[in-house]
Protein backbone atom coordinates (compact mmCIF):
# COMPACT_ATOMS: atom_id res chain seq x y z
CA UNK A 1 0.00 0.00 0.00
CA UNK A 2 1.42 3.34 -1.00
CA UNK A 3 1.55 5.81 1.89
CA UNK A 4 1.33 9.53 1.57
CA UNK A 5 4.41 10.18 3.69
CA UNK A 6 4.51 13.94 2.94
CA UNK A 7 7.92 14.24 4.60
CA UNK A 8 9.29 17.73 4.25
CA UNK A 9 12.98 17.01 3.74
CA UNK A 10 15.87 19.27 4.53
CA UNK A 11 18.71 19.51 2.02
CA UNK A 12 20.58 16.79 3.91
CA UNK A 13 17.52 14.52 4.00
CA UNK A 14 16.85 15.15 0.30
CA UNK A 15 20.43 14.17 -0.54
CA UNK A 16 20.15 10.96 1.44
CA UNK A 17 16.85 10.16 -0.28
CA UNK A 18 18.38 10.80 -3.74
CA UNK A 19 21.33 8.53 -2.93
CA UNK A 20 19.02 5.81 -1.67
CA UNK A 21 16.81 6.10 -4.73
CA UNK A 22 19.70 5.41 -7.09
CA UNK A 23 20.21 1.87 -5.77
CA UNK A 24 19.00 -1.03 -7.88
CA UNK A 25 18.32 -3.14 -4.75
CA UNK A 26 16.11 -1.22 -2.29
CA UNK A 27 16.41 -4.08 0.19
CA UNK A 28 20.21 -3.66 0.51
CA UNK A 29 20.93 -2.60 4.15
CA UNK A 30 22.51 0.76 4.78
CA UNK A 31 25.40 0.97 7.25
CA UNK A 32 25.00 3.23 10.31
CA UNK A 33 26.68 6.59 10.32
CA UNK A 34 28.11 5.89 13.78
CA UNK A 35 29.70 2.44 13.55
CA UNK A 36 31.75 3.04 16.70
CA UNK A 37 28.54 3.12 18.74
CA UNK A 38 27.65 -0.49 17.90
CA UNK A 39 25.62 -1.84 14.99
CA UNK A 40 21.88 -1.79 15.73
CA UNK A 41 19.39 -2.95 13.08
CA UNK A 42 15.97 -1.52 12.23
CA UNK A 43 13.46 -3.57 10.21
CA UNK A 44 11.19 -1.62 7.82
CA UNK A 45 8.29 -3.58 6.34
CA UNK A 46 6.29 -1.92 3.55
CA UNK A 47 5.01 -3.19 0.21
CA UNK A 48 5.64 0.15 -1.51
CA UNK A 49 9.26 0.89 -2.53
CA UNK A 50 8.65 4.64 -2.46
CA UNK A 51 7.74 4.47 1.22
CA UNK A 52 10.86 2.40 1.99
CA UNK A 53 13.01 5.01 0.26
CA UNK A 54 11.30 7.83 2.13
CA UNK A 55 11.81 6.23 5.55
CA UNK A 56 15.38 5.32 4.68
CA UNK A 57 16.09 8.98 3.96
CA UNK A 58 14.92 9.87 7.46
CA UNK A 59 16.51 6.98 9.38
CA UNK A 60 19.73 6.28 7.46
CA UNK A 61 21.98 7.62 10.22
CA UNK A 62 19.96 6.24 13.13
CA UNK A 63 20.88 2.58 12.65
CA UNK A 64 21.42 -0.22 10.15
CA UNK A 65 18.31 -0.44 7.97
CA UNK A 66 16.89 -3.71 6.66
CA UNK A 67 14.01 -3.16 4.19
CA UNK A 68 11.51 -5.81 3.11
CA UNK A 69 8.27 -5.62 1.16
CA UNK A 70 6.09 -8.35 2.74
CA UNK A 71 5.26 -10.08 6.01
CA UNK A 72 6.89 -13.30 4.82
CA UNK A 73 10.17 -11.50 4.11
CA UNK A 74 9.96 -9.84 7.52
CA UNK A 75 9.65 -13.22 9.26
CA UNK A 76 12.61 -14.57 7.32
CA UNK A 77 14.69 -11.49 8.26
CA UNK A 78 13.81 -12.00 11.94
CA UNK A 79 15.17 -15.54 11.77
CA UNK A 80 18.57 -14.21 10.65
CA UNK A 81 19.24 -11.36 13.09
CA UNK A 82 17.95 -9.24 15.95
CA UNK A 83 16.29 -5.85 15.55
CA UNK A 84 15.88 -2.89 17.86
CA UNK A 85 12.47 -1.96 16.43
CA UNK A 86 10.15 -2.94 13.56
CA UNK A 87 8.33 -0.34 11.43
CA UNK A 88 5.40 -2.38 10.11
CA UNK A 89 2.91 -1.30 7.43
CA UNK A 90 -0.62 -2.34 8.47
CA UNK A 91 -2.22 -2.75 5.04
CA UNK A 92 -0.17 -5.08 2.85
CA UNK A 93 -1.43 -7.60 0.28
CA UNK A 94 -1.32 -11.26 1.30
CA UNK A 95 -0.24 -11.15 4.96
CA UNK A 96 -1.17 -7.78 6.48
CA UNK A 97 0.60 -6.02 9.33
CA UNK A 98 -1.64 -7.43 12.10
CA UNK A 99 -1.14 -11.01 10.91
CA UNK A 100 2.61 -10.47 10.65
CA UNK A 101 2.71 -9.01 14.18
CA UNK A 102 0.76 -11.99 15.54
CA UNK A 103 3.30 -14.43 14.07
CA UNK A 104 6.21 -12.33 15.38
CA UNK A 105 4.76 -12.47 18.90
CA UNK A 106 4.40 -16.27 18.73
CA UNK A 107 8.15 -16.76 18.44
CA UNK A 108 10.01 -16.60 21.74
CA UNK A 109 13.08 -14.91 20.31
CA UNK A 110 11.04 -12.04 18.82
CA UNK A 111 8.08 -11.70 21.20
CA UNK A 112 9.53 -8.61 22.86
CA UNK A 113 10.78 -6.74 19.78
CA UNK A 114 9.03 -3.32 19.72
CA UNK A 115 6.62 -2.88 16.79
CA UNK A 116 5.51 0.54 15.49
CA UNK A 117 2.58 0.31 13.08
CA UNK A 118 2.64 2.74 10.14
CA UNK A 119 -0.75 3.34 8.56
CA UNK A 120 -2.91 5.89 6.74
CA UNK A 121 -6.26 4.17 7.46
CA UNK A 122 -7.88 2.02 10.14
CA UNK A 123 -7.44 4.70 12.76
CA UNK A 124 -10.55 3.82 14.71
CA UNK A 125 -10.26 2.81 18.36
CA UNK A 126 -11.07 -0.79 17.39
CA UNK A 127 -8.16 -1.03 14.96
CA UNK A 128 -5.79 0.72 17.38
CA UNK A 129 -6.82 -1.62 20.21
CA UNK A 130 -6.20 -4.59 17.93
CA UNK A 131 -2.70 -3.30 17.15
CA UNK A 132 -1.85 -2.76 20.79
CA UNK A 133 -3.20 -6.18 21.72
CA UNK A 134 -0.76 -7.69 19.21
CA UNK A 135 2.15 -6.00 20.97
CA UNK A 136 2.43 -2.68 19.19
CA UNK A 137 4.24 -0.02 21.21
CA UNK A 138 3.10 2.89 19.05
CA UNK A 139 1.30 4.04 15.90
CA UNK A 140 2.56 6.46 13.28
CA UNK A 141 -0.03 7.90 10.98
CA UNK A 142 0.57 9.44 7.64
CA UNK A 143 1.41 12.03 6.64
CA UNK A 144 4.55 11.25 8.66
CA UNK A 145 6.49 13.92 10.49
CA UNK A 146 10.18 13.17 9.90
CA UNK A 147 11.32 14.43 13.29
CA UNK A 148 8.65 12.42 15.13
CA UNK A 149 9.64 9.28 13.20
CA UNK A 150 13.34 9.78 13.98
CA UNK A 151 12.66 10.51 17.65
CA UNK A 152 10.48 7.45 18.21
CA UNK A 153 12.83 5.07 16.43
CA UNK A 154 15.90 6.59 18.07
CA UNK A 155 14.50 5.83 21.53
CA UNK A 156 14.41 2.09 20.84
CA UNK A 157 17.78 2.12 19.09
CA UNK A 158 19.39 3.83 22.07
CA UNK A 159 17.74 1.35 24.44
CA UNK A 160 19.32 -1.52 22.51
CA UNK A 161 22.68 0.20 22.44
CA UNK A 162 22.56 0.69 26.20
CA UNK A 163 21.47 -2.91 26.64
CA UNK A 164 24.41 -4.03 24.49
CA UNK A 165 26.77 -1.89 26.56
CA UNK A 166 25.43 -3.40 29.78
CA UNK A 167 25.81 -6.93 28.38
CA UNK A 168 29.35 -6.11 27.25
CA UNK A 169 30.22 -4.75 30.69
CA UNK A 170 28.67 -7.82 32.33
CA UNK A 171 30.68 -10.09 30.04
CA UNK A 172 33.87 -8.15 30.74
CA UNK A 173 33.13 -8.28 34.47
CA UNK A 174 32.58 -12.02 34.25
CA UNK A 175 35.86 -12.43 32.37
CA UNK A 176 37.64 -10.26 34.95
CA UNK A 177 36.11 -12.36 37.74
CA UNK A 178 37.32 -15.53 36.04
CA UNK A 179 40.82 -14.06 35.76
CA UNK A 180 40.66 -12.98 39.40
CA UNK A 181 39.49 -16.43 40.52
CA UNK A 182 42.34 -17.99 38.55
CA UNK A 183 44.84 -15.59 40.10
CA UNK A 184 43.46 -16.28 43.58
CA UNK A 185 43.71 -20.03 43.00
CA UNK A 186 47.27 -19.61 41.71
CA UNK A 187 48.19 -17.45 44.68
CA UNK A 188 46.67 -19.93 47.11
CA UNK A 189 48.73 -22.71 45.55
CA UNK A 190 51.83 -20.53 45.74
CA UNK A 191 51.10 -19.73 49.39
CA UNK A 192 50.61 -23.40 50.15
CA UNK A 193 53.88 -24.21 48.41
CA UNK A 194 55.60 -21.38 50.31
CA UNK A 195 54.22 -22.64 53.61
CA UNK A 196 55.42 -26.14 52.81
CA UNK A 197 58.83 -24.74 51.86
CA UNK A 198 58.96 -22.70 55.07
CA UNK A 199 58.03 -25.77 57.12
CA UNK A 200 60.81 -27.73 55.45
CA UNK A 201 63.23 -24.85 56.02
CA UNK A 202 62.22 -24.67 59.66
CA UNK A 203 62.81 -28.42 60.02
CA UNK A 204 66.19 -27.99 58.33
CA UNK A 205 67.07 -25.12 60.65
CA UNK A 206 66.18 -27.27 63.65
CA UNK A 207 68.39 -30.04 62.28
CA UNK A 208 71.26 -27.62 61.70
CA UNK A 209 70.86 -26.10 65.13
CA UNK A 210 70.90 -29.43 66.96
CA UNK A 211 72.48 -32.09 64.75
CA UNK A 212 75.27 -30.07 63.11
CA UNK A 213 76.23 -27.90 66.07
CA UNK A 214 76.41 -30.87 68.43
CA UNK A 215 79.57 -32.43 66.94
CA UNK A 216 81.16 -28.98 66.62
CA UNK A 217 80.59 -28.36 70.32
CA UNK A 218 81.95 -31.82 71.08
CA UNK A 219 85.15 -30.90 69.22
CA UNK A 220 85.42 -27.72 71.27
CA UNK A 221 84.76 -29.51 74.53
CA UNK A 222 87.17 -32.41 74.06
CA UNK A 223 89.90 -30.13 72.74
CA UNK A 224 89.62 -27.94 75.84
CA UNK A 225 89.67 -31.05 78.06
CA UNK A 226 92.91 -32.17 76.42
CA UNK A 227 94.47 -28.76 76.98
CA UNK A 228 93.36 -28.55 80.60
CA UNK A 229 94.04 -32.16 81.66
CA UNK A 230 96.99 -33.14 79.50
CA UNK A 231 98.50 -29.82 78.56
CA UNK A 232 101.61 -30.40 80.65
CA UNK A 233 102.33 -33.60 78.76
CA UNK A 234 102.05 -31.95 75.33
CA UNK A 235 104.79 -30.15 73.51
CA UNK A 236 104.34 -26.73 71.95
CA UNK A 237 103.36 -28.12 68.55
CA UNK A 238 100.60 -30.33 70.03
CA UNK A 239 99.19 -27.45 72.07
CA UNK A 240 99.20 -25.28 68.93
CA UNK A 241 97.24 -27.95 67.07
CA UNK A 242 94.67 -28.11 69.86
CA UNK A 243 94.35 -24.31 69.90
CA UNK A 244 93.67 -24.39 66.15
CA UNK A 245 91.04 -27.12 66.63
CA UNK A 246 89.27 -25.01 69.26
CA UNK A 247 89.48 -21.86 67.14
CA UNK A 248 88.19 -23.69 64.04
CA UNK A 249 85.32 -25.22 65.98
CA UNK A 250 84.40 -21.81 67.38
CA UNK A 251 84.37 -20.29 63.87
CA UNK A 252 82.24 -23.17 62.58
CA UNK A 253 79.76 -22.75 65.45
CA UNK A 254 79.54 -19.00 64.81
CA UNK A 255 79.06 -19.61 61.09
CA UNK A 256 76.23 -22.08 61.68
CA UNK A 257 74.60 -19.67 64.13
CA UNK A 258 74.78 -16.76 61.66
CA UNK A 259 73.37 -18.92 58.85
CA UNK A 260 70.44 -19.85 61.08
CA UNK A 261 69.80 -16.18 61.87
CA UNK A 262 69.94 -15.25 58.17
CA UNK A 263 67.64 -18.14 57.21
CA UNK A 264 65.06 -17.34 59.85
CA UNK A 265 64.98 -13.66 58.86
CA UNK A 266 63.88 -14.75 55.38
CA UNK A 267 60.70 -16.53 56.45
CA UNK A 268 59.90 -15.64 60.07
CA UNK A 269 56.91 -13.31 60.50
CA UNK A 270 58.13 -9.98 61.90
CA UNK A 271 55.67 -7.90 63.90
CA UNK A 272 56.32 -4.18 63.43
CA UNK A 273 55.59 -1.39 65.88
CA UNK A 274 56.98 1.82 67.38
CA UNK A 275 60.52 1.31 68.69
CA UNK A 276 62.51 3.89 70.69
CA UNK A 277 65.97 4.05 69.11
CA UNK A 278 67.33 5.78 72.21
CA UNK A 279 66.20 2.96 74.49
CA UNK A 280 67.19 0.17 72.08
CA UNK A 281 70.71 1.53 71.45
CA UNK A 282 71.20 1.98 75.21
CA UNK A 283 70.26 -1.68 75.79
CA UNK A 284 72.63 -2.87 73.05
CA UNK A 285 75.56 -0.84 74.44
CA UNK A 286 74.98 -2.34 77.89
CA UNK A 287 74.84 -5.88 76.43
CA UNK A 288 78.13 -5.58 74.55
CA UNK A 289 79.91 -3.59 77.26
CA UNK A 290 82.39 -6.47 77.87
CA UNK A 291 83.49 -6.30 74.22
CA UNK A 292 83.66 -2.50 74.40
CA UNK A 293 85.89 -2.72 77.44
CA UNK A 294 88.08 -5.44 75.95
CA UNK A 295 88.75 -3.35 72.86
CA UNK A 296 89.04 -0.07 74.81
CA UNK A 297 86.45 1.33 72.40
CA UNK A 298 84.69 4.67 72.72
CA UNK A 299 80.94 4.61 71.97
CA UNK A 300 79.02 7.90 71.81
CA UNK A 301 75.27 8.13 71.31
CA UNK A 302 73.24 11.23 70.38
CA UNK A 303 70.54 12.22 72.87
CA UNK A 304 67.82 12.92 70.30
CA UNK A 305 67.31 9.48 68.75
CA UNK A 306 63.64 9.27 67.62
CA UNK A 307 61.19 6.38 67.35
CA UNK A 308 60.84 4.22 64.25
CA UNK A 309 58.48 1.51 63.03
CA UNK A 310 60.44 -1.73 63.24
CA UNK A 311 60.84 -5.13 64.87
CA UNK A 312 62.88 -4.85 68.05
CA UNK A 313 64.76 -8.14 67.67
CA UNK A 314 65.66 -7.66 63.98
CA UNK A 315 66.62 -4.00 64.41
CA UNK A 316 68.65 -4.77 67.54
CA UNK A 317 70.55 -7.50 65.68
CA UNK A 318 71.33 -5.09 62.81
CA UNK A 319 72.52 -2.26 65.06
CA UNK A 320 74.63 -4.59 67.18
CA UNK A 321 76.30 -6.04 64.08
CA UNK A 322 77.21 -2.56 62.80
CA UNK A 323 78.58 -1.42 66.17
CA UNK A 324 80.72 -4.55 66.62
CA UNK A 325 81.98 -4.21 63.04
CA UNK A 326 82.93 -0.61 63.80
CA UNK A 327 85.00 -1.78 66.76
CA UNK A 328 86.52 -4.71 64.86
CA UNK A 329 87.68 -3.25 61.55
CA UNK A 330 90.22 -0.69 62.80
CA UNK A 331 93.96 -0.48 62.09
CA UNK A 332 96.35 -1.81 64.70
CA UNK A 333 97.16 0.72 67.38
CA UNK A 334 94.03 2.87 66.80
CA UNK A 335 91.35 3.21 69.49
CA UNK A 336 87.95 2.19 68.02
CA UNK A 337 85.44 5.03 68.09
CA UNK A 338 81.80 4.61 67.11
CA UNK A 339 79.25 7.44 66.92
CA UNK A 340 75.49 6.76 66.73
CA UNK A 341 73.15 9.55 65.61
CA UNK A 342 69.98 10.02 63.56
CA UNK A 343 68.29 12.42 61.18
CA UNK A 344 64.67 12.72 60.12
CA UNK A 345 64.02 12.89 56.36
CA UNK A 346 60.31 13.52 55.75
CA UNK A 347 58.48 10.45 57.03
CA UNK A 348 61.70 8.47 57.34
CA UNK A 349 64.41 8.22 59.99
CA UNK A 350 68.02 7.53 59.00
CA UNK A 351 70.14 6.05 61.79
CA UNK A 352 73.89 6.53 61.33
CA UNK A 353 76.58 4.24 62.79
CA UNK A 354 79.86 6.06 62.17
CA UNK A 355 83.29 4.51 62.85
CA UNK A 356 86.95 5.46 62.47
CA UNK A 357 87.94 2.13 60.95
CA UNK A 358 89.86 1.07 57.88
CA UNK A 359 87.14 2.15 55.42
CA UNK A 360 85.78 0.35 52.37
CA UNK A 361 86.52 1.03 48.69
CA UNK A 362 83.52 2.31 46.74
CA UNK A 363 83.43 -0.70 44.37
CA UNK A 364 82.63 -2.94 47.35
CA UNK A 365 79.84 -0.82 48.87
CA UNK A 366 77.05 -3.05 47.51
CA UNK A 367 78.93 -6.35 47.51
CA UNK A 368 79.67 -6.36 51.25
CA UNK A 369 75.96 -6.88 51.99
CA UNK A 370 76.01 -10.27 50.24
CA UNK A 371 76.39 -13.58 52.04
CA UNK A 372 80.04 -14.70 52.50
CA UNK A 373 81.43 -11.49 51.00
CA UNK A 374 84.67 -10.68 52.81
CA UNK A 375 87.32 -8.07 52.04
CA UNK A 376 89.86 -9.59 54.42
CA UNK A 377 90.83 -13.04 55.64
CA UNK A 378 89.40 -14.47 58.85
CA UNK A 379 92.90 -14.43 60.33
CA UNK A 380 93.23 -10.67 59.77
CA UNK A 381 89.71 -9.73 60.90
CA UNK A 382 87.69 -12.61 62.44
CA UNK A 383 84.10 -13.11 61.32
CA UNK A 384 81.74 -15.29 59.29
CA UNK A 385 81.12 -12.99 56.33
CA UNK A 386 77.37 -13.03 57.02
CA UNK A 387 76.94 -10.15 59.49
CA UNK A 388 76.18 -7.41 56.95
CA UNK A 389 73.95 -9.77 54.95
CA UNK A 390 71.93 -10.25 58.17
CA UNK A 391 71.75 -6.46 58.55
CA UNK A 392 70.37 -5.93 55.04
CA UNK A 393 67.91 -8.87 55.23
CA UNK A 394 66.53 -7.71 58.57
CA UNK A 395 66.17 -4.06 57.53
CA UNK A 396 64.48 -4.94 54.23
CA UNK A 397 62.02 -7.20 56.08
CA UNK A 398 61.06 -4.10 58.09
CA UNK A 399 60.34 -2.06 54.92
CA UNK A 400 63.62 -0.20 55.24
CA UNK A 401 66.92 0.30 53.42
CA UNK A 402 70.58 0.13 54.37
CA UNK A 403 73.69 1.69 52.86
CA UNK A 404 77.02 3.34 53.61
CA UNK A 405 79.43 6.14 52.83
CA UNK A 406 83.07 5.09 53.07
CA UNK A 407 86.56 5.38 51.64
CA UNK A 408 89.79 3.55 52.48
CA UNK A 409 91.49 5.02 55.55
CA UNK A 410 88.60 7.39 56.34
CA UNK A 411 86.27 5.16 58.32
CA UNK A 412 82.71 4.20 57.40
CA UNK A 413 79.28 5.76 57.84
CA UNK A 414 76.67 3.01 57.71
CA UNK A 415 73.01 4.02 57.72
CA UNK A 416 69.69 2.27 58.34
CA UNK A 417 66.57 4.00 57.00
CA UNK A 418 63.15 3.10 58.45
CA UNK A 419 59.66 4.68 58.62
CA UNK A 420 59.31 7.17 61.44
CA UNK A 421 56.79 6.34 64.14
CA UNK A 422 53.84 8.72 64.09
CA UNK A 423 53.94 11.14 66.98
CA UNK A 424 50.79 11.06 69.17
CA UNK A 425 48.33 13.87 68.53
CA UNK A 426 48.45 16.60 71.18
CA UNK A 427 45.64 16.49 73.73
CA UNK A 428 43.19 19.16 73.20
Amino acid sequence: MALSMEIKPTAETRARRDDAGRGDEPQTPKQPAHPGRGEVSILIVDDTPENLVAMEAVLADVGRLVKVTSGQEALRALLKEEFAVILLDVNMPGMNGFETAALIRQRKQTEHVPIIFVTAISTTDTHMFKGYSLGAVDYIFTPVNAEVLRSKVSVFVELVRKSQAVKLQARQLQEANEILRTEIATRQKAEEALKESNDELEAFSYSVSHDLRAPVRAMQGFARVLVEDYGENLDDAARDYLDRIVAGACRMDALIQDLLVYSRLGHTELSLGPISLKQLVSEIVRQISPDIGAKHAEISVADDLPEVVANKMALGQAIENLITNGMKFVPDGRQPKVRIEAQTIGKLVRLWIIDNGIGIPEEYHSRIFRVFERLHTAETYPGTGIGLAIVRKGVERMNGHVGLESAPGKGSRFWIELPAAMAPAPAG
